[in-house]
């Protein structure tokens, strides 16, 4: 295994320890399809880099950070020359420099370490995603080019002025001139990214947008209230990091609360309709008719199915 692919299981390691219930060292040893002797070597150079790994009945986990005693001077502030050693590491380079090292114990704190790992890992992306900054730094516009669309399973260019990154570089948000409308880009489903010389031409209607904790963007938040069985609240801290400060258990029942906004119905609907009968919604109607109407299409689809 080259060093590059070393680096981003570090990564996958430390986000599959940073769970709230922990992980079997069998569990991981399948996962990253190795002997439970090396996820032990992998403990070892995991400590050897200052973390704490705990183990609770045979359950290993990386307890989380009590920012109640992080001093200001520690907060997680990556500077220049740590984001181009970042670069260098992933690149290829090996983890030797004890700023090197210092840069995996920061990384530790960040909510969404996997996504920004995946990210990274990939070359292709990563000269995407600085042709792209380049264009937001210049307001230009930039072509897309083999962008490929889930929701239409189809791949095509797209001439769009670029406004920003999100969720650690794992989407864009950006103007498509054709559309004349701020749309969302995963950033790993572009093919390439062709500069222009074109300045903005749309800037008064890029307007306001947002991403939820789910990925989906917007500009109106729509607040949601929704009941969660124990299963759903651990596996939405799991799978949606930034939806943790918005959880609370309630006390007289064995359930978790979810208070906050999302800016489409798609990414949370989703997460309710993989877990039949463990989310109840109790706000809003809309996100109850769209549930409700999600699940007849699919019950439909299932019973022609069977015919």
């Amino acid at each position: 295994m080259d060093d590059q692919k070393k680096i981003f299981r570090v990564f996958q390691l430390i986000s599959r320890l940073r769970s709230h219930f922990g992980v079997k060292k069998s569990d991981l040893a399948q996962s990253f399809d190795v002997s439970e002797r090396t996820i032990e070597r992998y403990f070892v150079l995991l400590r050897n880099l200052g973390f704490e790994i705990e183990n609770r009945e045979q359950f290993f986990y990386i307890p989380r950070v009590d920012k109640q005693n992080v001093l200001p001077e520690d907060f997680i502030v990556f500077s220049i020359e740590e984001a181009a050693a970042i670069r260098d590491v992933i690149a290829g380079s090996s983890i030797q420099s004890p700023m090197q090292k210092a840069l995996l114990t920061k990384l530790y704190a960040l909510t969404d370490i996997e996504e920004l790992s995946e990210t990274l890992y990939n070359q292709s992306i990563s000269q995407n995603i600085s042709r792209v900054r380049q264009a937001v730094t210049g307001r230009t516009q930039i072509w897309l080019r083999a962008y490929h669309s889930v929701n239409s399973n189809t791949t095509s260019n797209r001439l769009v002025e670029p406004i920003r990154f999100v969720n650690y570089y794992t989407y864009l948000l950006a103007f498509e001139v054709e559309a004349q409308m701020v749309k969302q880009y995963k950033t790993d489903r572009i093919g390439d990214v062709e500069t222009t010389e074109l300045p903005w031409q749309f800037e008064n209607l890029h307007g306001t947008t947002y991403v939820d904790a789910f990925g989906m963007s917007g500009s109106k938040p729509i607040p949601i209230l929704l009941n969660l069985s124990t299963r759903a609240h651990r596996l939405m801290e799991e799978e949606h990091p930034d939806t943790i400060p918005y959880i609370k258990k309630i006390k007289s029942e064995n359930l978790f609360q979810f208070k906050g906004n999302v800016y489409s119905y798609q990414g949370i609907g989703r997460f309710i309709m993989g877990l039949p009968g463990e989310v109840e919604v109790i706000e809003d109607e809309g996100l109850r008719e769209y549930v409700r109407e999600k699940m007849k299409v699919w019950m439909d689809k299932k019973t022609q199915l069977k015919q």
